[in-house]
């Protein structure tokens, strides 16, 4: 047999662009008859993985995941230096940063968590997203699985506040939203405002219903907690109050923080209903869960107006002048 190693070709990437990058890859890996092996390792393509921690190993992949086939990319090293082992360097596959975008933006058979790429002019509505998490789900079955640890924490925090009551989802993206190569109406960033009629809804519905708050910016769970008091449910997560995301912050917490975005996702995927907006957190919830329900607040409420675009055009421009910034003082 050969070998597919899955790698990712650029950094500045959240978490679940890496789960991405794994489950795109496993599909090539399918089509060729090669057994894929993950290894995310301290850097991503033209940068530092941001989730890299040596403390935890070299390879981020065995921090929150099982080997996705038979053998981890450790192993698969280590038969390459037995001097008896038949299997040698040609067994093994890992694809060009060419291939990787082909893969990433352009291959129909990938998963795409929103449109980009061949997808970016594409009419966007629930059938569109439907058919991306159609593919996610047996992928998310057959390879994806989550560390027992991280489970248990899941488990814990599901026993304690989710178990006795109906759960409100709520995934709120802030931080650097609207960075990504994207529409500018879909990289809109939901303020906790647009959420509060729907959640509304929700309540009038489910009197006693509990709400469990994911997101990346501090001053948006303090808004719904303000809103809506004790029926707020978070967990105790790494949340910026500013522009920067909290993975582009290289303080020495890189395991934590995917720890941490895992976790949240995976709770999302518990919960009975999800309210979100356009973010690959979001749907990887869904992508854990199939019988999950959600609306996505940027697609129900699109604009194309003149204001949505230029603000998010120019927060683009911003942040990649940042990015080229910190290259150059490393």
């Amino acid at each position: 047999m050969r070998y597919l190693v899955i790698t990712i070709n650029h950094s500045h990437a959240g978490f679940f662009a890496y789960v991405n990058f794994a489950l795109n890859q496993i599909i090539y890996a399918e089509k060729h008859n090669l057994i894929p092996v993950v290894n995310f390792g301290p850097i991503s393509g033209n940068g530092v993985n941001a989730y890299y921690d040596a403390k935890y190993g070299e390879n981020i992949w065995d921090y929150y995941f099982s080997p996705v086939a038979e053998i981890s990319f450790e192993a698969l090293q280590a038969r390459v230096k037995e001097p008896n082992d038949p299997l040698s360097h040609d067994d093994i596959v890992t694809l060009s940063v060419g291939q990787l975008w082909k893969i990433h933006c352009r291959e129909p058979d990938s998963i795409y968590p929103y449109p980009h790429g061949m997808h970016n002019t594409a009419v966007i509505n629930h059938d569109w997203y439907q058919q991306q998490r159609k593919k996610s789900y047996r992928l998310i079955n057959d390879y994806i699985k989550v560390k027992s640890n991280i489970l248990q924490k899941v488990d814990n925090f599901y026993d304690a506040h989710f178990s006795a009551h109906k759960i409100l989802g709520i995934h709120m993206r802030g931080t650097d939203k609207g960075t990504a190569n994207v529409r500018e109406s879909l990289m809109r960033i939901i303020k906790p405002e647009e959420y509060y009629s729907h959640i509304n809804e929700y309540i009038q519905i489910h009197p006693a219903c509990r709400i469990f708050v994911a997101t990346d910016q501090k001053q948006f769970l303090q808004r719904m907690i303000n809103k809506y008091g004790e029926r707020v449910l978070s967990y105790n997560s790494i949340r910026s109050d500013g522009y920067r995301s909290v993975f582009e912050k290289q303080d020495g917490q890189g395991y934590l923080k995917g720890e941490e975005v895992l976790i949240d996702t995976l709770l999302l995927s518990r919960c009975d209903y999800l309210i979100k907006c356009t973010s690959a957190v979001g749907e990887f919830a869904q992508y854990f869960n199939p019988l999950l329900q959600c609306i996505d607040l940027n697609l129900i409420n699109y604009r194309e107006d003149f204001f949505t675009k230029i603000h998010v055009k120019l927060k683009r421009k911003i942040h990649l002048l940042f990015i080229k910034v910190i290259t150059l003082l490393k």
